[in-house]
């Protein structure tokens, strides 16, 4: 019998823009939903913990924080102004939470008209008396969990139109990091430098991790006091690093 035909290596499968466009959306939206629930679950351990003063109103003053950050940089190339559509953002956001009555449940629960847990009558017994008291703690943390999820959505998104506002300075840093980088490549090639595999899959590694991790961090990030463009600042410049180290330490022959 002839053996049969070896088989060459398997080619790559090769991604077409709208296949890449849609990876790049879905995992925009993963990492915006995570970062979302990530904040939230701090919000919540941090308010017995962190902030017990500030309590739930501790996301209110992060979002406080971000829109007079966004008003130190009122124009942007993507929005004409960029304070009116912050403002948009957050009354987008709210506006679920007060069609459902959520936030009315919150302010009915920890408003002045707050209903007062009543004294237990003899006629009650022990067990109705502890369900009354559970239900009543378990409503309470409740809506303040409920309340923080939506201070939490809006600073979010508007992280991420911070994030949108720098998106022409994020292109420009990652062409400059590409060019940068196809000159050292260059120059390696016509110097005879040394071919180095393992700094090329460390660098893209590291510049995936920078494209989602650390957009993610920079989203959820719970603490205040800063402002959200130093951070994209940050980012912009670590992911035009790791994209120069990856582009430079490419097979100098194709």
């Amino acid at each position: 019998m002839s053996a049969a035909p070896s088989k060459g290596p398997a080619r790559a499968r090769t991604r077409g823009p709208v296949e890449l466009g849609l990876e790049v959306a879905f995992g925009l939206l993963f990492v915006t939903l995570f970062a979302w629930f990530i904040g939230v679950l701090i919000e919540i351990v941090g308010s017995y913990t962190l902030w017990r003063e500030e309590g739930e109103l501790h996301s209110q003053e992060i979002v406080a924080q971000d829109l007079e950050y966004i008003a130190m940089a009122p124009r942007s190339l993507l929005v004409r102004d960029t304070v009116e559509w912050s403002h948009r953002v957050v009354g987008w956001v709210e506006l679920p939470y007060e069609r459902v009555g959520l936030k009315r449940w919150y302010e009915r629960l920890h408003g002045e008209n707050a209903p007062v847990l009543s004294q237990p009558s003899a006629q009650q017994s022990i067990l109705s008396q502890r369900v009354g008291k559970a239900n009543a703690s378990l409503q309470h943390n409740l809506s303040k969990w409920v309340l923080m999820s939506m201070y939490v959505a809006q600073d979010v998104l508007l992280r991420l139109s911070v994030a949108a506002f720098a998106l022409p300075a994020f292109v420009l840093a990652c062409m400059v990091g590409i060019v940068d980088g196809l000159v050292r490549r260059d120059l390696r090639r016509w110097g005879g430098g040394r071919e180095s595999s393992f700094v090329y899959h460390h660098a893209k590694r590291y510049t995936q991790w920078a494209l989602t991790g650390g957009f993610g961090l920079y989203l959820a990030w719970p603490f205040g006091g800063f402002n959200p463009a130093y951070m994209v600042f940050v980012f912009t410049m670590l992911v035009a690093f790791t994209m120069s180290t990856a582009v430079a330490a490419f097979k100098k022959y194709v």
